[in-house]
């Protein structure tokens, strides 16, 4: 296809690209802006032509660019590479596009972005595709490299979760189906703002044809806009979890509607695991998603939608977010270790009510101040990490019951004590509204650690049941 590849840089999906195109025999020249990596897969991958510097490699017409979404490509600062291709007529995009160029023949390809839900959402269509049957790969920004999934496949499925970085490095491929949940302001940085960051989501439509589907959820206003002003060649699939729309689907307060291209069904949708708003906005994205899947193939009708909706309804959530752990008697345990933020964990507290919560670490810009209209629903909150005390005036200005306890094992254990004490519904939840690293790895070790706990105390008891 091209005589000759540069892929810079070298995280886990430009690695695997690299590897991939040279155990292939094509000639491969790679990149990093940080040297000692390179030093380090010189000697494991020899078939590779490791540079230290931009220029010593030579560019060309037959040469084609797979540039990392990690790498800012547009702001701060123009990367130089744009105008080397330029000015040499190089091709300059993604491995996701070059993935596509390999593998799009016989082959649908969906792809899911937004600001918010994406990942769960592209894991719940993925989950579905399993349970019946269809033959399919997940990856993109989820965390699987597209050269680590098969390929030379025919009718296979490649669902992919996309960043606003990855969908500015397309320009070529074509999304069967393309989902879009919502645009808040993010990564204003790397775009240079809000307007750049809005035009890079909707690039997931520009390569569409007439028979492809593009999925909109309206309640956002400024998707809503994009409806408005709406100039892409696809069919458009409106969602709403806020009304019912007369040519669309909506799923409002459990109830599914649907009225799209002559299909009219009203089913019941309500998800044990996937509590909250914006769980709904994911829901009913995913529903669509299928939906269009089995319309191209002339298949809807009752049975396959009863079918998609009993598969959605057993998928338990992604780990570390919203994750329900377990329960037992009265109390319900749930990770959301995910919440980095306060944003975040607003979708924990609006979910559930008798809240025994965990909270604090390393705090975010605005702290939890965000989070003061939820406060009611909080029986007790148990504060851990460098935030504490910045916390605790604010739970204490607001009359929230709180203890000090540093560690989560300590504030476990507390949580633990007190909502066996209470004579309703428990929910322990661990949402700290903090960056991890003031005492953990991640967010997903100090997940981890909380399931660890769960289990720790629930097994010394009979009665439990465990969410795998």
């Amino acid at each position: 296809m091209f005589d000759k590849y540069l892929i810079y840089g070298l995280g886990k999906s430009g690695l695997a690209t690299a590897e991939f195109l040279s155990n292939n025999g094509c000639l491969v020249f790679a990149l990093d802006d940080n040297s000692q990596k390179i030093e380090q897969l010189i000697s494991a991958y020899p078939k590779i032509n490791f540079l230290t510097k931009l220029d010593d490699f030579v560019f060309d017409n037959k040469t084609a660019v797979v540039f990392s979404p990690g790498v800012p490509l547009y702001y701060p600062v123009r990367h130089k590479i744009i105008d080397l291709c330029k000015k040499f007529n190089s091709h300059l995009f993604g491995d996701i596009e070059l993935f596509f160029l390999f593998n799009n023949f016989y082959n649908q390809f969906i792809g899911i972005t937004g600001t918010n839900g994406k990942s769960t959402t592209t894991s719940l269509v993925a989950f579905v595709f399993e349970k019946l049957q269809i033959s399919y790969s997940v990856g993109g920004n989820l965390g699987f490299s597209c050269f680590s999934l098969p390929q030379q496949k025919q009718n296979h499925h490649y669902i992919f979760e996309l960043s606003s970085f990855q969908l500015d490095l397309i320009n070529y491929t074509r999304f069967h189906i393309a989902s879009l949940l919502n645009i808040t302001p993010d990564h204003l940085d790397r775009h240079g703002g809000l307007a750049n960051y809005i035009e890079s989501k909707k690039r997931i439509f520009s390569n569409q044809l007439p028979c492809d589907y593009a999925i909109i959820s309206i309640d956002n206003k400024i998707n809503a806009d994009i409806v408005a002003n709406w100039n892409f060649a696809s069919r458009l699939l409106l969602v709403s979890n806020n009304e019912v729309l007369q040519s669309g689907i909506s799923l409002i307060n459990d109830d599914l509607i649907i009225n799209f291209m002559g299909y009219s069904y009203h089913k019941k949708m309500q998800s044990e695991f996937l509590k909250g708003r914006h769980n709904q906005q994911n829901m009913v994205v995913a529903f669509a998603n299928l939906f269009c899947h089995f319309l191209n193939k002339n298949q809807i009708n009752e049975k396959i939608i009863d079918a998609i909706i009993a598969s959605i309804l057993q998928f338990s959530g992604l780990k570390h977010r919203l994750q329900i752990v377990a329960k037992q008697d009265n109390i319900c345990f749930i990770n959301d270790s995910k919440a980095t933020n306060a944003d975040s964990t607003s979708h924990a507290l609006s979910a559930y009510d008798n809240i025994f919560w965990i909270l604090g670490g390393r705090a975010k810009e605005g702290g939890i101040e965000s989070l003061i209209p939820y406060f009611t629903k909080i029986k007790k909150a148990y504060l851990i990490g460098e935030s504490s005390n910045d916390f605790a005036e604010v739970l204490q200005k607001n009359q929230v019951d709180f203890v000090m306890c540093e560690k989560l094992d300590k504030a476990f254990v507390l949580a633990y004590h007190d909502a066996k004490q209470y004579q309703n519904i428990a929910n322990i939840l661990l949402s700290p509204a903090c960056a991890s690293l003031d005492q953990w790895q991640s967010f997903e070790h100090r997940g981890d650690y909380f399931c660890n706990l769960v289990d720790d105390v629930l097994r010394q008891t009979n009665k439990i049941e465990v969410k795998q």
